[in-house]
């Protein structure tokens, strides 16, 4: 189970190695070996946990990567089928865990009640929408579509991987990816009752947070013959997945008070395996606070903010700066395109953040961040066969992918969403 991140210092580097307590939904078994073999050569290869591989093979069975390396030491199995992609690159699919497009509309936000912990996304998506195709059309196969952040808990997110007009089956990771919060501006309440405040936000999120605890609490003590079985609550269940450590909390804060309240009140107070999402206008002014708590980060849509005097500050290059690691980058897509997460990682290098920590940020940390790290996020023998094909490096926007795989099946060609 994870616990807070500030005693956990692998997990906030980024280099927890398994995802204990996170439901890890599928990509469990052995690919069957009667499945057909796939080997793709490319001219380098991007694992993003490990240096480039140049004149690499990676080899897929069933939608897992059964091998990969340079060619000379890598055996291709007698029989496999061999997709040759010449000098381009092979690289992970993409993980964004700041996604509103997989749904039908503007279906994602609640707002009668300031809290909706009962509500969730999964029964909005539509595998058809134009928006995941261009989603994947940018290299991006995995997303957690949580709902909007005009009310302090919106919801849950589904976590989903990017296979346009599929069955939704096929689609969902994880019914319950992470719980939305949102802390400050957005969510704040001008209809007069209580949550117009941050003090009364705060003080909505404390009552029912504490309920939560308690409830799946007593759940555990029934479960362990020390307590008697609690009253079912519906509007608590999936709140309770959140205390038992199944399912993470994703929490929109911009700004430097409410970026430090936010690492407070849910690593300090409540201890739940938190992700602090946006970290923009002025939050970057509390990197030093953040990078002590070793928060959890998944910065953007806003990559630069002009500081007092005029300069451009790279958000992600002030919190890498302050010592913050693990950091991950969204689109909060549609703000920016779901399509440009390559030009979000771009930015964030132009600006400061180093080339490796760009790359993993689009890929392994976010999905070390939502729990399928062991599943996605690199490209390693055992993990799904998510990966794109780019002419170049694919976090250079002049090079979009040519070719996105998901579980070793093409997803998209480039030209097939304009």
């Amino acid at each position: 189970m994870f616990r807070r991140a500030r005693q956990v210092l692998t997990f906030a580097a980024g280099l927890l190695p398994g995802a204990a307590g996170l439901a890890q939904a599928g990509g469990g078994a052995e690919p069957a070996a009667a499945a057909p073999v796939t080997a793709h050569l490319a001219a380098r290869l991007l694992p993003a946990d490990g240096p480039p591989i140049d004149g690499a093979v990676l080899v897929e069975r069933g939608g897992r990567i059964v091998a990969l390396g340079p060619r000379r030491t890598t055996a291709i199995p007698a029989g496999a089928t061999v997709v040759d992609h010449g000098e381009s690159w092979l690289s992970p699919g993409f993980v964004d865990l700041h996604h509103h497009v997989s749904s039908g509309g503007g279906d994602i936000n609640d707002m009668v009640l300031p809290i909706n912990a009962e509500l969730r996304t999964l029964d909005t998506v539509k595998p058809s929408s134009e928006l995941i195709r261009r989603t994947v059309a940018g290299g991006v196969t995995t997303t957690l579509f949580i709902p909007g952040s005009g009310t302090n808990i919106s919801g849950f997110g589904v976590l989903l991987k990017m296979r346009a007009g599929a069955p939704l089956a096929d689609m969902v990771i994880r019914d319950l990816g992470a719980m939305k919060v949102a802390q400050g501006f957005n969510p704040e309440r001008y209809s007069g009752d209580l949550g117009q405040t941050r003090m009364g936000s705060s003080e909505l999120l404390t009552q029912v947070l504490e309920k939560g605890r308690d409830y799946a609490a007593a759940w555990r003590a029934s479960a362990a013959g020390t307590g008697a079985q609690p009253k079912f609550d519906p509007a608590l269940e999936q709140l309770r997945k959140v205390f038992d450590g199944e399912v993470p909390v994703l929490i929109h804060t911009a700004g430097a008070r409410d970026c430090v309240a936010t690492a407070r009140m849910f690593q300090g107070v409540f201890d739940l395996h938190m992700i602090l999402s946006h970290g923009c206008f002025d939050g970057w002014l509390a990197a030093d606070a953040l990078a002590q708590w070793q928060t959890p980060l998944n910065l953007g849509p806003r990559m630069y903010q002009f500081d007092r005097y005029g300069h451009m500050q790279g958000m992600c290059q002030a919190y890498w700066d302050a010592g913050c690691r693990n950091i991950s980058i969204n689109t909060d897509a549609p703000v920016v395109a779901p399509e440009e997460l390559q030009v979000q990682a771009a930015m964030a290098i132009r600006l400061g953040l180093p080339y490796e920590a760009a790359l993993r940020a689009v890929t392994i940390v976010p999905a070390r961040q939502i729990g399928i790290g062991e599943r996605t996020g690199s490209l390693a023998v055992g993990k799904d066969a998510d990966f794109q094909i780019t002419a170049g490096d694919p976090l250079d926007p002049r090079f979009g992918p040519e070719k996105v795989y998901i579980e070793g099946t093409l997803i998209h060609r480039r030209g097939d969403s304009r």
